[in-house]
Parts: structure tokens; C-alpha cells; sequence
């Protein structure tokens, strides 16, 4: 398999930290006296200093987030000189929807008009975008299709966001909603004469699936007790646990596998926080300048991370072809997926 385009697309409303904050003061201004308030937004400032946010873009009044995702789409498509005839499967890949039931990547198909393609969709959280290239690369080498489109639009996460806070404690699951930011990228792969290098390892670690989480209505039906109290359809994290957890996974995954000794050109990694990635990356001895974040820049993009961080490393210049590249991710479940490749 080969990578062919990698294309990517922002909203528009550009949301600083000090935009943040005064969204924090708005919302908790009516409930809660001047002093608290204060120490509120003490807190959440030294809680994006530590993860390294810096901004976030969100969806803009008028902006739809598919028009984004189908403009990278189209994009990358053109890049890559590939029809829409060509396409042979769409696969949309990311925890921002529309619907659970169609898969998004049928409203995808539709709207480009890729009607040789069969569609569906990965939810794996913030690794859906890797195992979708993983899923792509064994369609590929198995010679079961030859050309694919990657596709997530982690957009319109404001209905999972509450800037209202009730209690100061309750920044410990909070926060990360705070460090959240939206962008849609598009991925072009296909068959290639060139060698297939690609590999992938994935672990899950179940017993960690209450520490991130975006609870449906019905979710007493299917969880246990200590997750039923969590409020539907707001996203719930612990991140600090959540992180230092993954990290863990993270370093015990690659330390065991010999296929991933390096050395790299290039390394992309999710964006939860900068100060874990770059945590991560010194107990890996991977050298921090060959590394693409871009949560400083673009806050947490969910999935969409490594696919933004790659096309702007494209763009860039920092990605070329015959680079000896790494990815890592992590996600509520736990999961964590790690990739090594020639690009």
C-alpha cells in the first residue's frame, strides 16, 4: 500500500485561550460568587499551560462540517489523480457524526460520487484514523480493492462540551473538553508495484474503558454502575489518568516489539497534550525534532490528529517520499495503535 494524498481542512472561528476563558466566565458568572470564579479560571489557565494549549478552531455559524470533510476529500482525490470511479472503498473513520445508523461514510460516497466504492465506518476514538489505514493496508495487500479513501470531520463537538462548571473538583474530568478543536482531513491510498512495509500493532486494555467516554441516553443499559451518573452526551475524561495510563501502554508496547527500532525520519503522534507527547517521546528515545504535534497549533483534533499533522507536514516540507515514518496513538478504552512505514 501506498499513502498517495493526505489533505486536510480547518473551520474557520480561530478560539484562543483567553476566547476560552471568558466562555468559562460567561457560563459560570450567574451561579457562582467573583472569588470562586477567579480561581476558576487561575485553575483552568495553569491546566493549559501544562498541556501546552495554546488554540482551537471550531465551526463557525453558517459552516457545515461536512462541506469540510468533502473538500479535503476532493482535494486529496485531485492530488492523488484518482477518478471517483477509481475509488473502491470509502472509509470514514472518527467519532464526529451526523448519525450512528447509516455509516457516515455512505453520506460520504453520495456526496462525491463514488459509486464503485463500498463504505463504512471505524469508531475507535481518538486511534480510529490508524486502524482505518491498518483495515486499508490488509484490504490492499489481501488484493481485495486497490484504491481507498480515508475520511473523518471531527467537527461540531460543542454539544459535548460544557463550560459550565459546577464544582472547581470537577475540572479532574472537565478539562479536556476545554484543550478539544476540530478539523477533517482525507487520505488517499492505493496499490503499489513499490515493497509493502507497512506494520501495525494494537493493544486494548478494557479494564480502562471508564476513564474517557461520550455516554448515549440508554448507557445504564450497557455500562456498569460507576459509569450510569456520567451525563449523556457530554464528554467525560480523566485525563490525567487517562495519559499517564496510555503513556504507560505506550512504552511497554514498543519496548517489546523489535520491529520498532528505529531510526526514523519522521514521527506523528495524537494530540491530546503536548507535555505527554513529548513525555512519551523522551522515554521512547525519539528525538523530539523529528516529531509533527500539533496540539500547541490545533489543540486535540480527536482522530483527525496524525492525518493533520501529516498533511501539514507535507505541506511543510518536514514529510517527503522514502522517509522511515512512526505514528502513535491512544485512546479512551484503552487503546493504543502504533504503525512504522516507508512513505
Amino acid at each position: 500500500m501506498q499513502i498517495l494524498a493526505v489533505q486536510h481542512a480547518l473551520p474557520s472561528r480561530r478560539i484562543t485561550n483567553a476566547d476560552l476563558l471568558r466562555s468559562i466566565r460567561m457560563a459560570n458568572g450567574g451561579h457562582i460568587g467573583e472569588s470562586e470564579l477567579s480561581l476558576l479560571e487561575r485553575r483552568v489557565e495553569q491546566l493549559l499551560d501544562i498541556a501546552g494549549t495554546v488554540v482551537r478552531y471550531a465551526l463557525d455559524e453558517g459552516e457545515k462540517a461536512i462541506t469540510l470533510s468533502l473538500d479535503a476529500a476532493r482535494r486529496a482525490l485531485h492530488e492523488a489523480n484518482v477518478s471517483p470511479a477509481a475509488v473502491d472503498f470509502v472509509i470514514y473513520a472518527g467519532v464526529g457524526r451526523a448519525c450512528i445508523e447509516p455509516a457516515m461514510a455512505n453520506v460520504v460516497q453520495s456526496a462525491l460520487g463514488l459509486r464503485n466504492a463500498t463504505c463504512f465506518d471505524v469508531l475507535d476514538g481518538c486511534t480510529s484514523w490508524l486502524r482505518a489505514l491498518q483495515i486499508a493496508d490488509s484490504f490492499i495487500g489481501t488484493q481485495t480493492y486497490a484504491t481507498g479513501l480515508i475520511v473523518n470531520c471531527e467537527c461540531g463537538f460543542g454539544q459535548y462540551i460544557d463550560h459550565r462548571v459546577r464544582h472547581l473538583e470537577d475540572l479532574e474530568w472537565q478539562f479536556a473538553t476545554f484543550t478539544i478543536s476540530e478539523a477533517a482531513t482525507a487520505t488517499v491510498v492505493s496499490s503499489t508495484g513499490q515493497g509493502h512495509d507497512f506494520y501495525f500493532n494494537f493493544k486494548n486494555f478494557g479494564e480502562h474503558y471508564g476513564l474517557c467516554m461520550i455516554p448515549l441516553e440508554n448507557a445504564a443499559e450497557f455500562l456498569g454502575d460507576e459509569q450510569t451518573n456520567r451525563a449523556p452526551m457530554k464528554l467525560f475524561s480523566l485525563s490525567r489518568q487517562l495519559l499517564a495510563t496510555a503513556a504507560d501502554r505506550i512504552v511497554e508496547i514498543f519496548n517489546a516489539d523489535p520491529k520498532f527500532r528505529g531510526p526514523f525520519d519522521v514521527c506523528f503522534g495524537h494530540a491530546a497534550s503536548k507535555r505527554a507527547e513529548e513525555g512519551v517521546l523522551r522515554r521512547l528515545g525519539i528525538p523530539l525534532e523529528i516529531y509533527c504535534g500539533t496540539h500547541a497549533t490545533h489543540g486535540n483534533t480527536v482522530s483527525a490528529a496524525v492525518p493533520l499533522a501529516t498533511s501539514l507536514a507535507l505541506q511543510e516540507g518536514r514529510l517527503k517520499r522514502g522517509n522511515k515514518v512512526l505514528m502513535i496513538t491512544a485512546a479512551g478504552g484503552i487503546a493504543v495503535g502504533l504503525a512504522r512505514f516507508t512513505f
